[in-house]
């Protein structure tokens, strides 16, 4: 009787501290520049991407399906600014292998400034034991909203991840700005076959052409009183952050 006792009591404790353990996770990203090859900094060309079709980064791909493999809980966010009539992001989402989540696009009344607040808000309600992860980029007020996003909910346990589309090697406090996944396998605790696969992606999958081409523009612009001509001096700064930013090839 003794042992049967003893049995049940550690099957209870056992089953009350996995549910205790299984925290939810809420996966929240943005869409453009963040997970699509969008190139919104560049409107015009932006736009003409979305008749020749936008690529996704296959790096964030291929993290997010791990973490919806391996966590028991796990919800998925896509934000986006974008505007549906331009693209449905459910329907890209799906076809580019992305999990399966909600997706939120402002309509022609929403603001920009304001869309992704009011949503961020609604999702963290939604989910108040949650452990959040955000993903983002540079290239226009991710940082801002995220930062907001913090300071409304400091008691949340939350992680931010900003693609550096900028190349700007930007450093802050409670936000890891990244340039190539292959920088935040680690952080977000990726299996040994993941970070494979992301350190042996071609350069331009993780760092497509457009931005390299946008910070040469970008370097050549406010070159002015360079000794060496100022596209030579942006060519050569191109050539030392792509060194620097090239993942190397890892067996982990």
């Amino acid at each position: 009787m003794k042992f049967l006792l003893l049995t049940a009591f550690i099957s209870l404790s056992t089953y009350f501290t996995a549910s205790v353990e299984a925290k939810e996770v809420v996966i929240i990203s943005d869409l453009d520049d963040t997970l699509r090859m969008a190139n919104i900094e560049k409107k015009v060309k932006a736009a003409g991407k979305l008749i020749t079709g936008v690529k996704p980064f296959e790096g964030l791909r291929a993290i997010f399906n791990e973490i919806k493999q391996t966590e028991s809980e796990v919800k998925f966010y896509y934000l986006s600014n974008s505007y549906p009539f331009l693209y449905c992001g459910e329907k890209w989402t799906a076809k580019h292998g992305f999990p399966k989540g909600i997706v939120y696009q402002r309509s022609l009344k929403d603001k920009s400034k304001v869309f992704k607040t009011l949503k961020l808000r609604e999702i963290a309600k939604r989910h108040p034991e949650a452990s959040f992860i955000l993903f983002g980029d540079n290239v226009e007020h991710d940082p801002d909203f995220y930062r907001n996003f913090l300071k409304e909910n400091q008691q949340a346990d939350i992680r931010v991840f900003i693609r550096d589309a900028l190349l700007k090697f930007t450093e802050e406090n409670n936000m890891v700005y990244f340039q190539t996944e292959a920088q935040i396998t680690d952080d977000l605790n990726m299996s040994p076959e993941t970070s494979k696969f992301v350190s042996h992606l071609p350069f331009k999958k993780l760092v497509p052409n457009f931005l390299i081409k946008n910070l040469k523009q970008r370097l050549i612009k406010t070159c002015r009183e360079q000794l060496i001509s100022c596209k030579e001096y942006a060519s050569q700064r191109v050539e030392d952050i792509i060194e620097i930013i090239t993942p190397k090839p890892t067996d982990k």
